[in-house]
């Protein structure tokens, strides 16, 4: 028979892993809703830049100017021949398949641009990624970093920005992706990859029939243009970033309380499996109490 006190065990086992999933639930909501109130203004703030690049395309177009001559940001290479591609990962586990989906996702990149004939350069965030694509790729790292307690900072996205440009400017990467998961909904989270750099404003834009006829710039169209790319530039990194931080946190938010609602079902469970053995326990006492005393009552009528 099991003994009460090995169940016991199992159930105070049991317990501190329900309240360890259920806390590590709590962290993560809390981050999750001060991320994500961040990425909304992030997401709100890069389309209306996004929005303002196109009307300068459009005006660049329509004075003469071919807008890739404005900036060396938006200037298609004619070939393209290196490619660096920003990973943002997790540095934990216990957030359910989210690690191996963006794994999956960037190994799938770095073999079509490998397939084509492009060198591929990593950019890793998160201990997770950089262990996935050691292992299921031959991708140069050239950079990789963990995440800080303070999640997203504005350090940290001027340095990926510093590092994105430096090297598309320098020449080393002709192409500027990011692979990372979009936010969505707290159900609802994808590993997508974009492109960063060269920047390709959309076509057209909402509102076209009242666009100014003319525009004037100080000091001049190309100073102009240039800070609204950078400012743009930025907006995306940290865009990428707030997303997939978002993500990580949506999905061990989802997997802990998960894991904690089963941790409740396998502790009624034990509480179930303990309390009928203590019955048995107690039934088997009560027997041998019993037994005892019918023994010593024919002994002693034996001996008288």
């Amino acid at each position: 028979m099991e003994k009460l006190a090995d169940v016991r065990s199992r159930m105070r086992s049991v317990s501190g892993i329900g309240e360890v999933c259920r806390t590590l639930a709590t962290v993560a909501s809390a981050k999750l809703a001060q991320t994500h109130e961040r990425a909304r203004g992030a997401s709100e703030y890069t389309l209306a830049l996004r929005s303002i690049l196109t009307r300068q395309q459009r005006a660049a177009l329509a004075d003469g100017f071919d807008p890739a001559t404005l900036s060396p940001l938006m200037a298609e290479r004619e070939q393209v021949r290196a490619v660096s591609v920003i990973v943002v990962g997790a540095d934990r586990g216990l957030c359910g398949g989210h690690n191996l989906a963006l794994g999956r996702a960037a190994r799938a990149f770095i073999r079509k641009q490998e397939g084509a004939g492009v060198e591929v350069f990593a950019v890793v965030k998160g201990r997770r990624a950089e262990t996935y694509l050691r292992r299921a790729t031959e991708v140069a790292i050239s950079e990789a970093t963990s995440w800080t307690r303070a999640g997203v900072t504005q350090e940290e996205v001027s340095r990926l920005l510093s590092l994105v440009i430096d090297g598309f400017l320098e020449g080393r990467a002709d192409e500027v992706w990011a692979c990372f998961t979009s936010f969505h909904s707290t159900m609802r989270r994808e590993p997508v990859t974009v492109r960063l750099l060269p920047v390709t404003p959309v076509s057209t834009v909402d509102g076209e029939d009242s666009l100014p006829a003319e525009w004037q710039y100080d000091p001049d169209r190309g100073a102009c243009v240039a800070e609204l790319l950078e400012a743009f530039v930025r907006l995306q990194i940290e865009d990428v970033l707030l997303e997939a931080f978002a993500s990580e946190q949506a999905a061990r938010m989802v997997t802990m309380q998960e894991a904690s609602e089963r941790a409740d079902r396998s502790l009624a469970t034990l509480r179930v499996h303990y309390n009928r053995l203590r019955r048995e326990s107690i039934t088997a006492d009560l027997v041998g109490v019993l037994v005892a005393g019918r023994v010593r009552k024919e002994a002693e009528s034996h001996d008288q």
